[in-house]
């Protein structure tokens, strides 16, 4: 009976050792990609795991197939691709032009006039947000975040005039391009003012009363003769993105 039982168990292991003997293994067949950006630095993300890698660079051993590819960069929205892998091949992506997220809004140049003087045509103060002028003593007097003050020649807050009352801060930079892309520093660092000086020649930072923040430059001025009122011309960047410093 104790060999029967034997004879039986014996087959068995060879059947077993002969199945995992026709099943080997098979590799998935891989590729590579090279990835570049516009601008470079942007991490590459692949199919929603971080290779550790930033552009220009080459991923390699990455699986055949279609891949989703997404390059995540600082200021700049998330782009995701979706890349061909072929065994054996490298893939060349790029560049791939990453699109900022900062939301801006160029405005001006907009002409605004001295508080004297001036006829109802000749608008004194701004809405930044919308980047219109209006009277100081109009109807739209309550938009206005900054208006240009016969009182010295300063463009200043609105706070300052009269019955207004919204105010804006005002900082000098040590720049002159308005399209420099340097970021405002944030309102409580540094030294902020109330008004600036119609002959700035450097742009400054605004700071208004919503918690917006603008980036300013007189870019033209004139009159100031009997019958020709005083004016600047004004253009800015303004931040949609609220307490955001970006620019």
């Amino acid at each position: 009976m104790k060999k029967l039982i034997f004879l039986l168990i014996i087959p068995l292991m060879l059947l077993i050792t002969s199945c995992d003997s026709n099943d080997p293994i098979t590799q998935t067949p891989e590729g590579n990609i090279y990835i570049t950006s516009s601008p470079a630095g942007a991490a590459i993300w692949i199919d929603g795991l971080n290779t550790s890698k930033t552009t220009p660079d080459t991923v390699t051993g990455v699986d055949q197939g279609a891949r989703s590819v997404t390059l995540k960069l600082q200021d700049y929205r998330d782009t995701t691709l979706t890349i061909s892998v072929n065994e054996g091949q490298t893939t060349i992506v790029g560049p791939v032009v990453l699109v900022s997220d900062i939301v801006i809004t160029l405005y001006g140049p907009v002409k605004i006039y001295e508080t004297s003087g001036t006829s109802a045509s000749q608008p004194s103060g701004l809405d930044l947000s919308t980047g219109l002028a209006h009277g100081v003593s109009s109807s739209e007097a309550n938009l206005v975040d900054i208006y240009y003050s016969s009182d010295g020649y300063l463009v200043q807050s609105a706070d300052l005039y009269g019955t207004l009352i919204r105010e804006t801060d005002f900082f000098v930079s040590s720049g002159t391009n308005l399209f420099d892309e340097v970021d405002s520093p944030l309102r409580n660092t540094g030294t902020w003012t109330k008004n600036i000086g119609d002959r700035e020649n450097n742009y400054v930072f605004l700071y208004d009363h919503d918690g917006h923040y603008s980036k300013l430059k007189i870019v033209n001025w004139g009159g100031g003769n009997p019958g020709d009122p005083a004016w600047v011309e004004v253009q800015w960047y303004y931040n949609t993105a609220l307490q955001d410093n970006r620019f």
